[in-house]
């Protein structure tokens, strides 16, 4: 069954780098999965673990003769955390390393993007989504003329 993950959830980020994961997405999270960044490495990513195969796969398929392919191979799997697993109370540790990268501040939003969940420092994300408001006509045309 593929993640169906919707809905946008605000939480706070604990002194040791730990957040609660919204309810509504733990089960579809499942028991493992990977923290990554994001495509545009604007936020964190959280992959179950099929979505996570499928960009492994994807990765692999890169020749080790292409060096520009493989620079770009490294980065990802570099800022990718495997074997992630919830505590008790359905906490992660998000990695420093890549809360840094997308800087992450104590407050948090998570995002469902349909087969994987992001995780946006929300000051940024507020902003990213009024500048989406203010373009949406210009974003749906792009949408419906590319897909």
């Amino acid at each position: 069954m593929a993640a169906d993950f919707a809905g946008s959830f605000e939480h706070s980020l604990d002194s040791k780098g730990r957040v609660i994961i919204p309810v509504s997405l733990r089960e579809q999270l499942g028991e493992q999965f990977t923290i990554a960044l994001n495509s545009e490495n604007t936020a964190l990513a959280l992959y179950p673990l099929e979505k996570w195969e499928e960009i492994k796969a994807r990765l692999s398929q890169v020749r080790s003769t292409d060096v520009k392919g493989m620079m770009y191979v490294r980065y990802i799997m570099g800022n990718a955390y495997t074997g992630n697993v919830m505590d008790a109370q359905g906490r992660i540790l998000l990695p420093q390393k890549l809360r840094s990268k997308v800087g992450l501040t104590r407050e948090l939003v998570f995002v469902g993007m349909n087969d994987h969940i992001e995780i946006w420092d929300a000051a940024r994300y507020q902003k990213q989504e009024q500048e989406a408001e203010m373009d949406f006509a210009d974003l749906l045309a792009h949408m419906e003329e590319r897909y």
